[in-house]
């Protein structure tokens, strides 16, 4: 009941934003499918959060919008690094007159926004390092490895707090608009980590004004900044008018060109006054709302994938006739069960995990969950990435029950006699449920019974890092780098949960073959450890690969501009809507 309650109230909810309020004319209405934990740009570890932030906080750089190429352009810094010293040193310029949205923190300027300088950056990655509140394993994994001193500066500075301020020798601002970065080895992905949420910039005033509940209270430099945010409910963002650096791509590729999203080159960013997220953690009412004209865009799930292609392909005639856009975007991300490695049962037998892997259909579960619109993972890496080889054939992922049966025999199991029930952690959600109610189905084929505990990605996350409490869990991982070590990273005894090896596997083998393919760039040396790193993961079965997903979004006809990024997923400075087009549509289909 309570359920039905939730559906039948979002109309009133979204009909607060009266489409005819002369106010809110020029917004968008989308929506999180989960919760979104905080937004402290150095806790960020899942993608709703990740693309809420990215809107209200900005990095040095940031991925060309509209090229396919990775391309890494400058959005707070004023040009590309200046590299020197055989690719050590990074000396980068930043923009004059940035300034953050204006907010009470700022109580010297009498909460105007201040001035962003390059201090303010030595100060993020500085908390980053050092704050109580941080939870990130891109210090641990990343940073460390890459910037002269910063490993010894955490160290000291933990020991004794009065070196906080101390200088750091591989990170610092030589005048007011310059950092420089001394690094300890080349790096092919320096500066694309800059990119990443973890280094966007965040104001001291904000932090210590807010504490604890920084989070709640984003104060950055970009586009948009919060004007209202009920947890369970929505985020609604509202143009910043401190924003004054931002213009749209000049350039594109052809099909961009061909469909109109070079129209606006050079215009100044961004075009929309206010963007609501609502918070729709089931399909059914983001799907109703979609076709109510009280959202804006939406992407298709297993089950409206069929409303809007009824019959297969083609878009269905009502939202044909409205002018519905469509748009396929692959992702490169990969979805996977994942093995507790330290679990006293099934991380120490590895004829177990090879017998529950051989055990699941993934070419099944891409029929039934995905329509056979997503790919059939082969291992961690994507297409789309250096390494990814389609015709490679994971041996524990070709689906064979005998042989499973057989290798649960090895494993001291025969028919599962003596197994426990296994304990999988998955996220909260129909969709999660769905997948795992059908693999644990599949596991009563060879014998063995799986207990699930669906929870919210939040909670998820802290039994991954705390608790460890289960011995299969439901992930994915979604490229913050478009480099295959942002995958490999995966398996890295470095990143141990809170970074992504939440399986905590670690083979030193491995790891000297991480750090080595690291600094090579592509080549036939780089592919040969890519390839033995990979036969390693495989042949102790440390995951489940199942699919690497094609997004399919909708939007309404009146949406331009909108090309969800492959890497950093939505940027709502860049999407556009025609007002009078609006006007007619809602009055024609959405009265």
């Amino acid at each position: 009941m309570k359920k039905l309650l939730f559906i039948m109230s979002i109309p009133f909810v979204f009909g607060a934003c009266s489409l005819d309020n002369k106010d809110n004319k020029n917004i968008l209405n989308v929506y999180s499918s989960e919760v979104i934990p905080g937004l402290d740009p150095m806790t960020i570890a899942d993608r709703h959060s990740h693309t809420a932030a990215r809107q209200i906080y900005e990095g040095l750089y940031e991925y060309h919008y509209l090229k396919n190429n990775f391309e890494i352009y400058p959005v707070l810094a004023d040009g590309m690094p200046e590299i020197t010293n055989k690719g050590l040193t990074y000396t980068i310029k930043i923009k004059r007159g940035v300034r953050f949205s204006d907010d009470p923190c700022f109580k010297a300027n009498n909460g105007k926004g201040k001035e962003l300088t390059a201090n303010d950056f030595i100060y993020s990655i500085k908390r980053m390092v050092l704050s109580p509140y941080t939870k990130t394993f891109f210090f641990n994994s990343i940073l460390s490895d890459l910037i002269v001193g910063l490993e010894e500066y955490k160290k000291t500075a933990e020991k004794d707090p009065s070196k906080i301020s101390t200088e750091i020798p591989g990170m610092r601002s030589l005048d007011n608009y310059t950092i420089q970065f001394k690094l300890k080895r080349t790096s092919v992905y320096f500066p694309g980590i800059l990119t990443r949420p973890n280094a966007f910039v965040v104001a001291k005033e904000a932090v210590e004004h807010y504490g604890a509940d920084f989070k709640f209270h984003p104060v950055g430099s970009g586009p948009f900044k919060m004007q209202e945010w009920e947890k369970e409910s929505k985020l609604v963002l509202v143009r910043n008018p401190n924003y004054e650096h931002g213009t749209y791509p000049v350039e594109g590729t052809p099909e961009d060109k061909e469909n109109g999203m070079l129209k606006d080159a050079g215009a100044k960013l961004p075009f929309l006054t206010k963007v609501v997220r609502y918070i729709l953690v089931e399909e059914q009412p983001r799907w109703l709302n979609f076709n109510r004209g009280l959202l804006d865009i939406v992407v298709l799930d297993k089950d409206s994938y069929y409303d809007a292609f009824p019959t297969g392909n083609k878009l269905a005639d009502n939202l044909k006739e409205r002018g519905v856009k469509v748009i396929r975007t692959p992702q490169l991300d990969t979805y996977f069960y994942m093995f507790n490695m330290e679990d006293k049962v099934i991380g120490k037998n590895k004829y177990l995990r090879q017998a529950i892997s051989l055990a699941y259909d993934t070419q099944k579960h891409n029929a039934l969950f995905y329509n056979n619109q997503a790919y059939v993972a082969n291992w961690i890496l994507p297409p789309g990435l250096f390494g990814f080889d389609p015709a490679y054939k994971n041996p524990y992922t070709q689906y064979n029950v005998e042989k499973a049966k057989k290798l649960l025999a090895k494993a001291g199991y025969p028919n599962g006699k003596g197994l426990a029930p296994i304990t999988m952690l998955i996220p909260d959600s129909i969709a999660s449920k769905q997948m795992a109610e059908y693999f644990a189905n599949s596991m009563e084929d060879v014998g063995i019974k799986i207990t699930l505990r669906p929870m919210n990605f939040g909670l998820l996350l802290n039994e991954l890092e705390k608790d460890r409490n289960f011995q299969i869990v439901s992930l994915k991982w979604r490229a913050d780098l478009p480099f295959p070590e942002d995958f490999l990273r995966t398996f890295y005894t470095k990143a141990f949960s809170p970074g992504p090896n939440h399986a905590k596997y670690s083979n030193t083998e491995y790891d000297k073959l991480f750090e080595k393919v690291s600094q090579l760039p592509q080549g036939n040396e780089k592919l040969h450890i890519i390839n033995r790193m990979r036969d390693l993961i495989a042949e102790q079965a440390v995951i489940i690969p199942l699919v690497n997903p094609v997004q399919i979004s909708l939007t309404q006809p009146y949406v331009y501009n909108y090309k969800p990024h492959v890497l950093v997923g939505d940027i709502y400075k860049y999407v556009k809507i025609d007002v009078e087009q609006k006007k007619q549509v809602q009055g024609k289909y959405y009265k």
